[in-house]
């Protein structure tokens, strides 16, 4: 109030008043400015991107085709939430969390297991090997779709899919696995050559479709 005061007793005195606007045009104007050097700022706050692409695949269709020197072992299958049916060896199968089934004359029969992991090669499984793998090359195309290839080391290819293998007689800590992975949306087409461990023609060819496009999986 004593401020105020002071201003309406200055502006009627001429020698003061010229000074007092003059001030308040000062004023003003830095406020304008800061204002306007405020709103131009940008803003760092983050953006709170949890519904953004967590991509949680729990359903797809799949082939896997196994190359070895040229003969071919192919396993197709459904995989929804733990549930999985898949055609091996001209037999049907089913497996759901731990326990698996053969399918033979309309029966469900529950087995110990196969001389093939079926879970080896799930989608979970190459999205971590992919994770795990040294990038060497990326190529991307006009439908936004990607072609690129990977490095890892047969070690731990083995160590991360728990599959047998003969480390103890090879030096595996020089030899490596060259990934190729083709996707758009998610993970569509994977190569594994293998042909520097087994000094031949070894590969492992894995295509998923209809990723989570799977409705439901029934079963005898």
């Amino acid at each position: 109030m004593h401020f105020l005061r002071s201003i309406k007793e200055g502006l009627k005195n001429p020698k003061k008043r010229s000074l007092i606007i003059l001030g308040i045009y000062a004023i003003f104007f830095i406020f304008v400015i800061t204002a306007i050097r405020t709103s131009s700022e940008p803003n760092y706050i983050r953006e709170d991107n949890s519904s953004d692409k967590e991509n949680k695949v729990t359903s797809y269709e799949y082939i896997y085709k196994i190359n070895d020197n040229n003969n071919i072992l192919e396993v197709t299958g459904t995989y929804k939430d733990n549930k999985n049916t898949f055609k091996y060896n001209n037999l049907d199968y089913y497996k759901e969390e731990d326990k698996l089934y053969v399918i033979e004359n309309g029966m469900k029969n529950e087995i110990q297991e196969i001389d093939f992991n079926i879970d080896s090669y799930s989608y979970n499984n190459i999205e971590n090997i992919i994770k795990n793998s040294e990038f060497i090359e990326k190529t991307t195309y006009k439908d936004k779709s990607e072609k690129t290839i990977y490095n890892m080391l047969i070690q731990k290819y083995f160590e991360l899919l728990n599959i047998e293998n003969n480390c103890g007689l090879v030096d595996c800590s020089v030899i490596s696995a060259n990934i190729t992975v083709e996707s758009l949306d998610y993970i569509n087409h994977v190569i594994i050559d293998l042909k520097s461990y087994y000094n031949y023609d070894y590969n492992i060819e894995i295509i998923y479709s209809n990723i989570n496009n799977v409705d439901e999986i029934n079963t005898i």
